[in-house]
């Protein structure tokens, strides 16, 4: 059993040739994918995000994730000051105080408890992404590709997988101190990213 970096799908049609969008009329670089919603190619594509009509992708993709991060670090204080209250208001009367704070108790736990929990879903999603170094796009590619590889007795392995630590730097920056932070100098053109074929081509070197 051998191991396979499917590369070619990404910079190569079936054919050999660079892979082109007919509807951008240009050749698109490896990860870009044409949003149908924006009209155009997007850089290493995630989604098209309907919250903040935009495609998450090469050039905001940290940033949508340090605030979806935010979003539940908010969501899990905000939790916690309403559990406060309730038990504050519970030890000081023996009971709510009155009907109209039971409604706004209940209303908020119903607004924070359901978007607390999906954001958790989404982050810890994202965060898995981060360290295989992969699109959401590129996971659902990669669940084909695996069963592909598997039908000829091959293992499937993503391309751009470099390593965990790897993987976070690459998107997060290479400070660990500004990984919180929404900024993205690191980030390059995104026209070309490291591959394991270049760790493999290093080490050959070397040798």
């Amino acid at each position: 059993m051998t191991t396979v970096l499917c590369i070619s799908y990404e910079t190569q049609r079936d054919g050999g040739d660079l892979r082109y969008c007919q509807k951008c009329s240009c050749y698109k670089p490896p990860r870009a994918h044409h949003c149908r919603v924006c009209k155009r190619c997007v850089l290493r594509m995630d989604h098209h995000c309907i919250w903040i009509n935009n495609c998450v992708g090469h050039a905001n993709y940290k940033i949508f994730f340090v605030f979806v991060l935010y979003a539940v670090i908010a969501c899990i204080h905000s939790l916690i000051l309403l559990v406060g209250c309730i038990l504050d208001d519970a030890e000081k009367d023996g009971q709510l105080e009155d009907g109209s704070s039971r409604i706004h108790f209940i209303i908020s736990g119903v607004l924070i408890v359901p978007l607390g929990t999906a954001l958790c879903i989404l982050l810890g999603w994202h965060v898995y992404l981060i360290l295989q170094n992969k699109t959401t796009i590129e996971y659902h590619e990669g669940v084909r590709a695996t069963w592909l590889a598997e039908k000829v007795g091959n293992v499937y392995r993503h391309p751009y997988d470099l390593g965990p630590y790897q993987n976070l730097t690459t998107v997060l920056g290479p400070n660990v101190f500004t990984w919180v932070f929404p900024t993205s100098r690191h980030i390059g053109s995104g026209v070309r990213f490291r591959t394991a074929y270049d760790n493999t081509d290093s080490s050959s070197s070397a040798r």
